[in-house]
């Protein structure tokens, strides 16, 4: 299969649904948020430990993990449209 058709597909796949990406956006920012809040606890209410490390580490593995499940969800809403624009003939 060419190239071409594989990103149709991937295109029409992803961007055929923008109340899911949009769920997927919020989830995203919901895990960043609890990652973040995870760090600043450890930060705050723990002693220096390596028990402190390891949550802060947690809590970081968990907020990069929202920023990947967000840009996920931002690029599934706009590549559709970005495809279209790209590939309009009038």
């Amino acid at each position: 299969m060419k190239i071409q058709g594989r990103l149709h597909k991937l295109a029409m796949r992803l961007g055929n649904n923008p109340r899911l990406a949009l769920i997927k956006m919020i989830q995203g920012g919901l895990l960043f948020a609890f990652g973040v809040l995870m760090i600043m606890v450890s930060n705050q209410v723990l002693n220096d430990s390596i028990s402190q490390e390891l949550i802060a580490l947690i809590g970081l593995i968990i907020a990069g993990a929202g920023v990947l499940w967000t840009a996920v969800g931002y690029l599934s809403m706009s590549v559709l449209r970005l495809y279209n624009m790209i590939n309009k003939k009038d």
